[in-house]
């Protein structure tokens, strides 16, 4: 039996926070975290109640284990804990559509999506009746992970 996933594409943990830029400066401070610039988008998702456009506001460590930190949109699947936990596990996938379509077949529900051409695109939030939620993101989109961080961190 071939799995959704593979473990070996695990590639971040993200976290959402209220203010983006001062948990950068936090996590700096604490833990020696160096970032990528933070990084902006007006992207079309699907949501439980209907497709919008949200502005996702996002960065990742240049450190590894990988952070990502992603600003919060309430009333949206990315609002921030109380006491700030674990958002998300990030995965790489060759197939959105189809990884997407095998999560909710293994019992975690399609939660939030981006759309191309109004289709399931770029990435896909799956949540798990226990709280676990997957991200799984196009790798076509950062084919080398290494050189994408490299290429948004500050010069």
């Amino acid at each position: 039996m071939s799995h959704p996933l593979r473990a070996a594409d695990l590639y971040h943990t993200g976290i959402v926070v209220p203010d983006v830029d001062a948990w950068k400066a936090r996590m700096g401070e604490v833990a020696g975290y160096r970032w990528t610039e933070t990084m902006s988008a007006d992207l079309p998702v699907r949501l439980a109640d209907g497709d919008r456009v949200l502005n996702l506001r996002y960065t990742y460590s240049l450190d590894a284990p990988h952070i990502e930190l992603v600003q919060e949109i309430p009333g949206t699947p990315w609002t921030a804990a109380e006491r700030i936990a674990t958002h998300h596990l990030g995965y790489f996938c060759d197939d959105v559509p189809t990884t997407s379509k095998r999560l909710e077949e293994a019992g975690f529900a399609l939660e939030a999506c981006a759309l191309v051409d109004g289709a399931p695109s770029i990435f896909a939030y799956h949540l798990a009746p226990s709280g676990v939620r997957i991200e799984i993101v196009d790798r076509a989109r950062m084919p080398d992970f290494a050189a994408y961080l490299r290429s948004k961190a500050p010069q």
